[in-house]
């Protein structure tokens, strides 16, 4: 979206000029933001936390939403899903960089997930598979944002060597 604006008022661009991330519909930016926001959050709901509470209330209706819908084999999985931040220890794998990668995948799965029917097995690079893709990539770069920030201010993004860090004299 910045990019976008950027385009739109420094060089004159239309808003439409920026064909890999759109600014319309509206809510894919409001989306996009709260998924940052909740990316930020994930990390820590290892522990008894705010965080925790926010996605354990949050699974609890996606998990009657799938139930009702009568999609018993996603609602295991979901269930499944949602006790594996409980088996590992705090600033355990919910805090790696490898889990800041591959967990906001989820945006780029679910939607091939949920349009099976129309995805070319034969060609993986075909336009309709690239273009189910290209609709998610917002909301994957979105979480990994709110991931990686999180990350960052609990110094495991970006640490520095030892020989890096400022030394304070004792008086």
């Amino acid at each position: 979206m910045g990019a976008t604006l950027v385009g739109h008022w420094l060089f004159q661009k239309p808003m439409d000029w920026n064909s890999t991330v759109s600014i319309k519909p509206w809510w894919h930016i409001v989306a996009c933001f709260i998924i940052a926001i909740l990316f930020g959050l994930w990390p820590d709901v290892d522990i008894k936390s705010k965080s925790q509470s926010i996605f354990y209330k949050i699974f609890v209706i996606m998990n009657i939403f799938l139930i009702l819908k009568g999609w018993y084999i996603e609602s295991a999985f979901f269930g499944l899903f949602a006790m594996l931040p409980m088996l590992g220890k705090h600033r355990g794998w919910t805090h790696s960089r490898i889990t800041m990668i591959l967990f906001p995948m989820i945006f780029i799965i679910l939607p091939l997930y949920l349009h099976k029917e129309i995805i070319n097995i034969e060609n993986w690079l075909s336009p309709t598979n690239f273009g189910l893709v290209r609709t998610s990539i917002p909301f994957y770069v979105a979480g990994l944002i709110g991931y990686a920030t999180h990350l960052h201010l609990d110094s495991v993004l970006l640490t520095l060597p030892k020989s890096c860090h400022r030394r304070v004299k004792r008086t």
